[in-house]
């Protein structure tokens, strides 16, 4: 038998139209290569390194050997997905508490998760004097007072706070590593209620457009709730808006045996749906009127009617700027 090598060598090359397939999947494992890697690399390494390979990859488009372009390229886009891992790791950066400590503290209320012991507030613009170099969020329990509370809020209150926990087990969520990329430095409760304060300083465009965004899903998130009891309420928001606290553990358990686990994690699949049945909605309405159907491009209409509606979706699904909602624990 003949060594199959310059067959497959012929068909790879065969398929190079679909080699640049290839570059989000390097991009992809660069990124995975920095978070495995069992100490913190340099930031300055890791980005000469990935303009380097960038370079030798725009050379190589130059040549006419299309296995170097193909290596140098990959190459690149590795160390890209490696220095842009990095760098996210460096733009996050905030300061973390050391230990558990009880202070006194003011903040502006960033995010609101509802929990099955209480309501989970995301507080920025945290000011302390038991912290010289206070994280810049803190997630805290409350459980008086929490009706109060709204997005943009200044708030004046005493908590408990410690640092964010690793994972509970060998491969486990690593819950402080979510909350490091999230910028919460502390997680705790707060003893009593809080009690409104002014707010250190007036929020900058973008914090107001985010707090409008999270003060609408709050509300959503709210009615929802209001109308249905319990852990039904708490799965329907978590299909609508993303907030997935207070959910019945049995019920939980349940989806997992059922193998429905993943209907709770908003993805494409809940968008496709979204947009699909608008589409369809808006698109059979008009068509029920022959002179608006045959005259005008309501298939047009119907599709920015569906995208109008997804974005909207995508929005109240949850600000990328809060935790992550794997960070489930009950503080």
């Amino acid at each position: 038998m003949s060594w199959p090598g310059p067959a497959i060598a012929a068909s790879f090359l065969a398929e190079r139209h679909r080699w640049p397939l290839w570059l989000p999947v390097a991009l992809g494992a660069g990124t995975g290569f920095y978070f495995a890697l069992p100490v913190e690399p340099n930031l300055v390494m890791a980005g000469a390194a990935s303009l380097v390979f960038l370079a030798a990859a725009i050379g190589a488009f130059w040549s006419n050997n299309p296995w170097a372009r193909l290596s140098l390229a990959l190459l690149a886009a590795l160390a890209l997905g490696f220095a842009n891992a990095k760098a996210r790791e460096a733009r996050v950066a905030a300061p973390v508490v050391t230990h558990a400590i009880a202070t006194h503290l003011t903040g502006r209320v960033a995010a609101l998760d509802w929990g099955r012991t209480g309501l989970r507030a995301v507080l920025d613009d945290v000011r302390s004097g038991r912290l010289p170099d206070p994280p810049s969020r803190i997630r805290v329990l409350v459980r008086k007072g929490e009706d109060d509370l709204r997005i943009g809020q200044g708030v004046d209150l005493t908590a408990q706070l410690m640092p964010p926990p690793g994972p509970a087990a060998p491969g486990d969520s690593d819950f402080a590593r979510a909350a490091f990329f999230a910028r919460i430095g502390a997680v705790g409760f707060a003893y009593g209620a809080p009690r409104p304060a002014p707010i250190a300083q007036p929020p900058s465009i973008w914090q107001a457009a985010a707090g409008f965004v999270e003060e609408t899903r709050a509300r959503i998130t709210a009615r929802i709730r209001a109308q249905l009891p319990e852990s039904t309420g708490a799965i329907a928001s978590a299909i609508i808006t993303g907030e997935r606290g207070g959910i019945d553990p049995d019920d939980e358990a349940a989806l997992r045996d059922a193998g429905l686990a993943h209907v709770l994690a908003i993805a494409g699949l809940h968008m496709a749906l979204v947009g699909a049945g608008l589409f369809w909605l808006v698109r059979a309405l008009l068509a029920l009127f022959p002179a608006i159907a045959l005259a005008y491009p309501i298939k047009k209409w119907a599709a920015g009617v569906a995208l109008a509606g997804a974005g909207f979706y995508l929005l109240t699904r949850g600000n990328r700027n809060r935790e992550p909602n794997n960070l489930r624990l009950s503080y």
